[in-house]
């Protein structure tokens, strides 16, 4: 089975070897901790429910107290990791708000990570199935260089690299995978949108340049906003038909 999103967790630092026997996990990646299933009571105290209206700098500052340090003596917060950023985005999107919470209903987003795409093709880095059909998310990493997008050109530092067409061709093979497991033609395949999650100093689109077709090109913090800005075309249920079908790892292996 692919990898599902697990709940992630609030830990203060001086809690962290409580969290841990109580069965809280690490993840090296995203440098916090994750419960390894959802609806774990013992770890409950730690769900980050109370602090989804919380700001960075609360958050900076309720750990620096944790640490004993006094509230004069906290240092500017150190610039937030991109993977952080881009797994709170994924937790916005796949953890109940506030308002979700209050009318009982369900964040209407369901998430995979690491999905192998075919023999000899490169992992998914995340997929993300809600309202808008489908959204192939990879993740580009060049720390503290400027990107500029035109279209299909994506320069970094002003050197031409491939992402583009690289994510829509992966976004439209996952498309025809999708299609053949729910055993329909590739016609009839769920919407499906390639997202670039790019690590960098500035991501900006060239000076009279356009936007690429299909592929959302973003920062981390900025996913999980343009990916609900989509348009609907999947109800609950249907979302829960494409799931349980992504969830199958025979569904990304076979070779089309």
């Amino acid at each position: 089975m692919v990898r599902e999103q697990q709940p992630w967790l609030d830990v203060p630092f001086g809690e962290k070897d409580d969290a841990k026997a109580a069965g809280a996990l690490w993840d090296r990646r995203a440098k916090r901790w994750y419960a390894p299933r959802p609806g774990m009571a013992e770890l409950a105290r730690w769900l980050p429910a109370h602090r989804d209206e919380a700001t960075p700098a609360e958050v900076a500052s309720d750990e620096a107290a944790a640490d004993g340090s006094a509230p004069d003596e906290v240092s500017p917060p150190e610039p937030t990791p991109p993977e952080v950023l881009l797994a709170e985005a994924i937790r916005w999107l796949t953890e109940p708000n506030v308002l979700a919470r209050l009318t009982r209903r369900r964040p209407p987003w369901r998430v995979l990570h690491a999905v192998p795409v075919g023999e000899g093709h490169a992992d998914l880095d995340h997929v993300l199935i809600g309202p808008p059909g489908v959204v192939t998310v990879t993740v580009e990493r060049h720390p503290g260089a400027a990107v500029r997008v035109d279209g299909d050109r994506f320069t970094v530092d002003g050197e031409h690299v491939e992402h583009v067409p690289r994510a829509r061709a992966q976004a439209e093979r996952a498309g025809r995978l999708l299609a053949v497991a729910l055993g329909s033609d590739a016609g009839a395949a769920p919407p499906v949108v390639a997202a670039l999650a790019v690590d960098a100093a500035s991501v900006t689109p060239a000076p009279g340049g356009e936007l690429p077709a299909g592929v959302l090109v973003t920062t981390p913090a900025s996913l999980s906003r343009l990916v609900t800005a989509l348009p609907a075309a999947l109800d609950d249920r249907e979302i829960d038909e494409l799931y349980a079908v992504a969830r199958r790892l025979g569904t990304w292996t076979r070779d089309l």
